[in-house]
């Protein structure tokens, strides 16, 4: 059985059509980009830092001097 995608669907990227290949985007492309995105952290998800959770190990990477 084929799995059957929504008609109409644009990419949430760049607005054109998507594909099945790539769904919902149109193209590695603006897969990739929106991968980006969610690692370096232009998007995020609304909600409270978990408790005793004030950094990640990320930002305190980018806290420290390098000599």
């Amino acid at each position: 059985m084929t799995e059957r995608r929504p008609k109409g669907v644009r990419c949430p990227r760049c607005g054109t059509s998507a594909t099945d290949e790539f769904f919902p985007f149109c193209s590695d492309r603006c897969r990739l980009i929106d991968l980006v995105r969610w690692i370096d952290g232009d998007y995020r998800i609304p909600g409270e830092d978990p408790e005793g959770e004030k950094s990640s190990p990320v930002f305190e990477r980018e806290k420290r001097v390098i000599h």
